[in-house]
């Protein structure tokens, strides 16, 4: 819009498919982008927070919806919409998850960790306590409506994420400083849900919501901001089987039509939901109305979000594995009921190639560059299997 990116969706949506798809060097640069916000989201931490970092400290940085590589990290040009500061929380789910999938633990050290450990200290400072005791980020906003509110869904489960992140981080990287990790914990246990339900059996946008829409918001919104737990984090999911139910009430309350990234988003999510004809009617609904004739996406003028948003909504529709395990086709569709997919990349730097008929795995082949012990989920069944260094599983 202004040559700058924003942070409420679009420039992670840019990224989701990464991963996945084995492009993992093409987030190089995206890590080494939020790196450079470092410095200058200082300053604005320090404006709008009061937290100070003095020559040589990293006590914490600040960036919100708009941002660009000269180092605007402030909330914009129009502080409605601007105001975000949970941008970095969610852009650094982004970069964390390049060491998820190649386990590359001497870049985690050097260039990932450092941004989480002082994101997750910036947090410690600001985190004030609830009418109830509880820890929210104050004001919060969920973009790109509604109240401005003693935290909500939105930022709490990207605070959530961030500790639950940067814990696991400090653990692999070594680090030393268990003060840290003791106060990350206790924080992330005091936190304000972060997920609620409310009397429609929605998942609440906002803490103060009762039944679905009572704020007036939300119903056919293009932004899914309370839905982040469920994708693209780890909050939401067969383990936590009643605010799955919940999300699925949301999503419905969301409704299908919507700009491309929209829609692209949406297919990630239902993907998670584990419905595949859902996901596949939103891609359908992407091409018939969310795609330009210059194959760009809809939102003016166009853009690409909805593209690469539909790519891994595409790649989660056939492999999810943010839950500790390899599962294949958890949301096939009914028109896609036989098929094969080479060279896809699963958390744990496993490279899967996996054919299926009549919607069930045929072939499963898995390549891993270091030894380890994986579960694979299809079929219906549960198997483990042990993987060699650079050596190649068939089943």
């Amino acid at each position: 819009w202004h040559a700058d990116y924003h942070m409420n969706v679009n420039l992670q949506m840019n990224y989701w498919p990464t991963y996945v798809t084995n492009m993992a060097e093409c987030a190089e640069p995206l890590i080494n982008y939020i790196d450079a916000l470092r410095a200058p989201g200082r300053v604005t931490a320090k404006i709008y927070a009061g937290v100070e970092s003095k020559d040589g400290e990293e006590n914490g940085f600040m960036a919100h919806t708009q941002n660009n590589p000269f180092g605007w990290t402030c909330p914009g040009w129009n502080f409605d919409w601007g105001w975000s500061r949970a941008a970095v929380p969610w852009i650094l789910q982004n970069c964390w998850e390049y060491y998820d999938f190649t386990r590359n633990a001497d870049y985690l050290k050097e260039k990932i960790y450092p941004m989480m450990k002082e994101e997750a200290t910036l947090y410690d400072q600001i985190l004030i306590k609830d009418a109830d005791g509880k820890l929210v980020s104050s004001p919060s906003y969920s973009p790109e409506h509604g109240p401005k509110t003693s935290g909500n869904t939105y930022e709490q489960t990207l605070v959530w994420q961030l500790y639950q992140d940067t814990i696991e981080a400090a653990g692999i990287v070594g680090e030393t400083d268990t003060a840290k990790v003791t106060q990350w914990k206790k924080n992330q246990s005091d936190l304000k849900g972060p997920i609620e339900v409310g009397d429609s059996g929605q998942i609440k946008e906002w803490y103060t919501e009762t039944t679905v829409n009572s704020l007036g918001q939300g119903y056919n919104h293009r932004h899914l901001s309370h839905m982040l737990g469920l994708f693209p984090g780890d909050l939401i999911s067969v383990d936590t089987p009643e605010w799955l139910a919940a999300a699925r009430v949301s999503m419905e309350n969301r409704v299908d039509k919507s700009t491309g990234w929209g829609m692209g988003q949406r297919i990630n999510t239902w993907a998670r939901l584990g419905d595949g004809n859902h996901a596949y009617k939103l891609i359908t609904d992407l091409f018939d109305g969310g795609i330009l004739t210059n194959l760009w996406d809809t939102h003016s003028p166009y853009q690409i979000d909805g593209n690469f948003g539909m790519t891994s909504g595409v790649a989660e529709m056939l492999l999810q594995s943010n839950m500790g395990y390899i599962n294949l086709l958890p949301a096939l569709p009914d028109e896609w009921k036989d098929g094969k997919v080479g060279g896809m990349k699963a958390q744990g730097d496993i490279t899967v190639d996996f054919e299926w008929r009549e919607g069930r795995i045929h072939r499963v082949r898995l390549c891993s560059s270091r030894e380890q012990k994986v579960t694979l989920e299809c079929n219906g069944i549960s198997k483990t299997v042990f993987l060699k260094p650079d050596g190649t599983e068939n089943m």
